[in-house]
């Protein structure tokens, strides 16, 4: 789906083009006759399954009011029984509409709970607009002499299609931004949240909205009522996420991010709970996984993951991801070879994953080398702002007709647990998550085996210990490559130059895909401690040096 302010970017009203290996019919039709824009539909003449998913949305009381959206609404039956709304669809996102006509746009999105991206067109005012943490990608394409987007869509690789001048840059809209065009036809950008903010629909029986209101003049609260809050919420961002949804699935690594969610959604009494595990044969992980299943009552299924047949999959999830960023490439191929099982051999259209909750309780290896709360909270904050990840397994899960879930990425819980002060998130006694573990230490929401278990990468637990899938996967990628362009690779890629030969396979094949485009990719996620130059913490000097489990349970003992 695209949106279109520049008539001449239409080109034909019908007409067919080349998507990948996939063919697109695309038929414009008029929206506004007050801005001029126009809205695409993309119907495919093969198998593409997320093409149908974003139609516009009209009320026959607003019939000036159009909303395309990438939306899951939480809360959208809370808020249609508080305002007397009366809906007239079983679309959840149809809420945004009554919101904005009642209120503003502003209030509406200060009102909405849910995972979102939409465009507004409201007479001669547009909207662009992406929830705080960007699970769902928006992006817009503008050209140097024009104020503003010309067009807009969810996907950047339908963008290019459209740029017919060749001389567009398309561009992201950020998480907790919107981008707007008013009556005077001039477009602008306001902030209006980021992941700190408390969220205004939140309320409970306790009052308490963060670890710092919970502490008046000054006095500590009681540890024990944090803890109990924290718990309620885990719960609560996993329920909501479970009403009205078909079947479910819950990416499983054995951990405690996925046990957290498998026991919640167990409690819950989720008919037909499909858990998923892929990683190479020899994967260490895969006894953990099963384990897990096992604990949670679900239907498990053991993916085998193998580099050489995935290799064949890159420029795809390239495609999908929109980069070229090797850490996200790595996990963009495991998920991309899990979704293609789950659509060929399962009816699961919703699967549930852990990703978020290390980068907000800075979990990852590397912030155990920090030194100081100060420089604790400095590496968090570029961890959050790094949204292109998450953003990118949504388009290859959506390209495959599931939709992913991020319970950990609820503003609800990420504002609550990130007003605790640097010092209580940091890790203790060299472990991570220290103050969450002793959150859910002696509760029902995680089985005990699981909740004191170290950390893995995703990438890294997908292999076994002395065989890492990765370094199969270069020496594949290093017969690919030609090396006399490698060689001069300063002169072809000035902008984020790569460092290896993984980085250069993955920046030609961006490049086919998006030639010119380099504000798409702001950066390349690398380390940021002095612990190794690669994503993968398999390669760092640090790895492996982790704490004995009977240590572990002796530090529990003593809290």
């Amino acid at each position: 789906m695209l949106v279109c302010w520049d008539e001449t970017l239409t080109g034909d009203r019908n007409r067919i083009f080349k998507y990948g290996s996939c063919k697109l019919l695309i038929r414009f039709k008029k929206i506004s006759e007050d801005t001029g824009s126009w809205f695409s539909e993309h119907t495919s003449l093969d198998t593409i399954p997320y093409t149908n998913r974003y139609k516009p949305l009209t009320l026959e009381e607003y019939p000036e009011t159009v909303l395309i959206a990438n939306a899951n609404i939480y809360n959208s039956d809370e808020l249609a029984r508080k305002f007397k709304f009366n809906l007239h669809s079983d679309r959840k996102d149809e809420i945004i509409i009554h919101l904005y006509k009642k209120f503003g746009l502003l209030r509406t999105i200060r009102e909405l709970h849910g995972d979102y991206a939409f465009i507004l067109l409201d007479g001669p005012k547009s909207y662009l607009v992406r929830d705080v943490m960007g699970t769902r990608g928006l992006s817009y394409l503008e050209y140097p002499n024009r104020n503003g987007p010309v067009a807009a869509g969810f996907r950047a690789s339908l963008l290019t299609v459209h740029d017919l001048n060749q001389d567009g840059r398309i561009k992201h809209v950020t998480p907790g931004t919107v981008v707007f065009c008013d009556r005077q036809s001039v477009w602008r950008r306001k902030v209006f949240g980021d992941v700190y903010q408390v969220p205004c629909y939140l309320s409970d029986e306790t009052g308490l909205t963060t670890a710092s209101s919970a502490r008046p003049d000054g006095t500590p609260t009681s540890l024990g009522q944090m803890r109990r809050k924290l718990r309620s919420i885990l719960r609560t961002i996993v329920v909501q996420r479970c009403k009205n949804i078909g079947s479910v699935g819950l990416l499983q690594s054995g951990g405690m991010n996925s046990m957290i969610i498998g026991n919640i959604l167990r409690e819950e009494q989720i008919k037909g709970l499909r858990t998923f595990f892929i990683g190479a044969k020899c994967s260490h992980e895969r006894y953990s996984a099963a384990r897990g299943a096992e604990c949670i009552n679900s239907q498990h299924h053991d993916i085998t993951f193998d580099v050489t047949q995935s290799i064949n999959d890159i420029p795809k999830v390239i495609e999908l991801m929109e980069t070229y960023d090797p850490g996200q490439i790595r996990k963009g191929l495991l998920l991309y070879t899990l979704c293609k099982y789950i659509s060929e051999r399962s009816s699961v259209d919703v699967l549930f994953c852990g990703e978020g909750l290390d980068d907000i309780t800075g979990s990852h290896i590397y912030f155990k080398q920090t030194k100081s709360g100060e420089e604790f909270q400095r590496i968090l904050d570029s961890n959050l702002s790094r949204y292109q990840c998450r953003e990118g397994l949504d388009k290859i899960a959506s390209w495959f007709g599931i939709s992913i879930v991020f319970p950990f990425l609820d503003p609800l819980f990420s504002s609550f647990y990130l007003s605790f002060t640097d010092e209580e998130r940091i890790p203790r006694f060299g472990i991570e998550k220290y103050f969450l573990r002793v959150s859910l230490d002696h509760s029902d929401i995680i089985p005990e085996e699981f909740l004191w278990r170290h950390r893995e990468e995703w990438v890294d637990s997908a292999s076994s210990f002395d065989k890492f899938w990765l370094d199969k996967l270069l020496k594949l990628i290093s017969n690919k490559i030609e090396k006399e362009l490698y060689n001069k690779k300063e002169e072809l890629f000035k902008h984020n130059t790569p460092r290896n030969e993984e980085e250069f396979y993955y920046r030609e094949l961006f490049e086919m895909h998006y030639p010119d485009q380099i504000s798409l990719v702001p950066g390349i996620t690398r380390p940021l401690c002095s612990v190794g130059s690669d994503p993968s913490p398999r390669r760092w000097s640090i790895y492996g040096q982790h704490l004995s489990v009977d240590f572990i349970k002796t530090i529990r003992d003593m809290v």
